[in-house]
């Protein structure tokens, strides 16, 4: 590509998509040929994106881990107290960030399909054990709270040190406004390249551009690091536009089945009355010292995103999931991912812990939204971190360029009374987190408790089974008076059913169950491993599925917890009633996949509804 044309490909792709110096300057080196041809170039990205979801999918098993450890119902209401304020806090944060990760991996899955008109890898893609490093992950990070610098996480219940790990996971890529200088000494200027082009950045100049934010897919400090490689190969020219029609908008991951916010992401942040109504809006204050409603001292620990620009894609400006068919939906879906992970936001650098903006300043016309600016998923960790007592005797190294924002949230908490008072062990002596095995496989395991966890884990794979299985369902509208989309009905009879009504109940069973025979957990409290478990092809995923369900239920008689098994099982693998509506269960996916194949619903048979099972 000529010097000049590739220049001033450069400059629009960085006035249409916000690129970073560094970005720019990579977008140069692509187009140069510096990372090989186009063919081999989109088959990086793909690469590259099925990466990405892995990397989200890996975190959903270590947050939700941490989640089910936390006990939020030791008192409540008028009974109140402190701790399991922050108990509740602490499991509505981490199910917060939680959801972002299941948006996250919607948002990548979608490009992916964009891309390639087939559906991600999910099933049996999760990490094999844990602890586990995130897929290209450096090994090597900053120091931990002991000194340790190991990037791989574990599975473990609440802690100061678990909300380190968690910190790992969402640690910023950093301001990278100061990259020019370190660049020029090695390149005056983007000619260097096309001089030395095809071959690769010298080795000492490599070195500096990883440390100040270099995009990168392997080897990567910071997710934000990864996706920006991401970025700037769409951006490239040998990306085109056509390449993300591949696979339709109209059987991507829709915008409706998406909702920021469930009861598990609420917390109280203050006493209140449980049985006084709810606040009347138009009601004067009748300046009675009663405790309040429930409503009014609810904090919803994410707020809703906007996207701004002109509309012309596929996706309204009040969407977070939104489907692909441009290079800038795909810039759109990553930008989303990245902003609520680390904060990141503004290309030349300007570092900012606030993900979603405050609209007009709060004072717009009627009609406009009025956000209130949300945390990054690192300072909402951050920020529960310090209330451990560890805290203030802590080594961990964070981002030296945070220190004013990180200063400032500390005397918020100082001022708050929360800063620095808790450990991890008066937390499980007071019952608000369960005293779950560090990174535990079934094998380890009784017999009994084993079949228990596996079912979990079975249900946990037909999850993403489920997942990858969107992407098949024809497009269309079905359910009572033909109102209801069909991927909708499925979404809510799969994803949702199977989350809510079953997976989340018999966690809470499970957790209720200690350990008491010999072994390396005993005394420890029964915890899922949300291992992968194979349920063979995901054509006979469903019955593999039951297998594990009545070995779950019989293990389970043997401890005296037959009939509480026997009816979650029951509602996630007994029939579905004739229409659909009235039976907690799961649909069947048999007829979306041949073994391991998907079928295409645009040239398949009318595939069975999931209403007539």
């Amino acid at each position: 590509m000529d010097p000049q044309e590739n220049l001033r490909h450069v400059r629009k792709a960085k006035s249409n998509f916000n690129l970073n110096p560094a970005e720019s300057l990579m977008v140069y080196a692509m187009n140069a040929g510096c990372y090989g041809t186009r063919a081999k170039l989109l088959k990086r990205l793909e690469g590259d994106l099925q990466a990405a979801i892995a990397v989200e999918l890996a975190t959903i098993p270590i947050y939700l881990y941490t989640y089910y450890s936390i006990n939020r119902t030791v008192a409540s209401g008028r009974e109140l107290t402190d701790t399991a304020g922050f108990a509740n806090e602490a499991g509505a944060v981490i199910m917060s960030v939680a959801v972002e990760e299941m948006l996250h991996m919607s948002l990548s899955s979608n490009i992916y399909f964009a891309l390639t008109g087939t559906p991600p890898q999910l099933y049996m893609n999760a990490p094999a054990t844990y602890p586990t490093m995130l897929p290209h992950h450096n090994p090597v990070g900053p120091p931990g709270p002991k000194g340790g610098v190991d990037t791989h996480i574990p599975l473990k219940g609440l802690s100061f040190e678990q909300l380190w790990h968690f910190l790992q996971i969402e640690y910023p890529q950093g301001p990278i406004a100061g990259i020019m200088d370190a660049i020029e000494p090695f390149i005056p200027d983007f000619n260097w390249i096309e001089e030395n082009a095809p071959g690769l950045l010298p080795e000492e100049l490599g070195k500096i551009l990883h440390g100040v934010g270099w995009p990168s897919d392997d080897n990567w400090n910071s997710i934000g690091q990864f996706y920006s490689f991401i970025r700037c190969m769409i951006a490239s020219e040998l990306i085109t536009e056509a390449d993300f029609q591949t696979g339709a908008a109209a059987q991507q991951i829709q915008p409706y089945n998406y909702s920021p916010n469930n009861v598990d992401t609420i917390y109280p942040n203050a006493p209140f009355n449980k049985k006084a109504p709810a606040p009347d809006p138009d009601a004067k204050s009748s300046g009675c010292p009663t405790l309040p409603h429930a409503a009014e001292v609810a904090v919803y620990t994410n707020e809703p995103d906007s996207h701004s620009g002109d509309q012309k894609d596929d996706w309204k400006d009040d969407e977070e999931l939104i489907t692909v068919s441009s290079k800038k939906g795909a810039m759109m879906a990553l930008l989303t991912i990245c902003e609520q992970g680390e904060g990141y936001k503004d290309a030349m650098g300007a570092e900012n812990n606030d993900t979603d903006p405050v609209e007009n300043g709060g004072d717009g016309p009627a009609g406009t939204r009025n956000y209130e600016p949300e945390e990054s998923h690192f300072f909402k960790f951050l920020r529960l971190q310090a209330q451990f007592k560890d805290y203030d005797k802590h080594v961990e190294q964070l981002p030296v360029w945070m220190a004013g924002e990180i200063a400032e949230m500390e005397i918020e908490e100082v001022l708050e009374g929360q800063y620095a008072k808790r450990t991890a062990v008066d937390l499980i002596k007071g019952g608000y987190v369960y005293d779950f095995p560090d990174s535990p496989t079934s094998t380890q395991y009784p017999a009994a408790y084993a079949a228990i966890n596996d079912f979990n884990s079975g249900l946990f794979q037909y999850m993403l089974v489920l997942s990858e299985t969107i992407y098949l369902v024809k497009p269309g509208m079905t359910g009572p008076g033909g109102k209801v989309h069909n991927q909708q009905q499925f979404f809510n009879a799969a994803l949702h059913r199977s989350m809510i009504w079953v997976m989340d109940k018999w966690i809470l069973m499970m957790r209720g169950l200690p350990v008491a025979t010999d072994g390396p957990f005993k005394g420890k409290t029964l915890a899922p491993t949300f291992e992968n478990l194979s349920l063979g092809t995901r054509e006979e995923s469903f019955e593999k599925l039951k297998v594990l369900g009545k070995r779950a239920v019989a293990a389970a008689n043997t401890i005296g917890q037959g009939k509480a098994a026997g009816e979650l099982v029951d509602k996630a693998i007994s029939l579905m009633s004739p229409d659909g509506l009235h039976e907690m269960h799961l649909p069947n996916v048999k007829d979306h996949w041949s073994g391991n194949a998907p079928i295409d619903p645009s040239t398949s048979a009318h595939p069975k509804s999931v209403a007539a099972e």
